[in-house]
């Protein structure tokens, strides 16, 4: 089970491709966040979506152990907007 509020985070070399930077997506997991569980090849993985200054931001990760992420993508999320604002604790 993650620990949300005390996240070790692993950035795969894919992570950054859609200019989302480092700061920002660390930043994303100390606010409101939304999360669901999604499968991928059969392999677990979280789509997170949280704002990071100002930006709405959709993170894609993979569990680890020891309360670890590995993030495999980010990106700007504005047509989550709506999602967020409803569901995001």
């Amino acid at each position: 089970m993650v620990n949300w509020k005390n996240l070790d985070l692993e950035f795969d070399k894919h992570a950054f491709k859609h200019g989302i930077k480092d700061y920002e997506i660390e930043h994303v997991f100390k606010g409101k966040i939304y999360k669901r569980k999604i499968y991928f090849n059969k392999e677990l993985r979280y789509q997170v979506i949280g704002e990071a200054f100002g930006r709405l931001i959709m993170v894609i990760a993979v569990p680890l152990e020891n309360n670890r992420l590995k993030v495999f993508s980010a990106r700007m999320a504005p047509e989550y907007k709506e999602i967020y604002d409803n569901k995001a604790k």
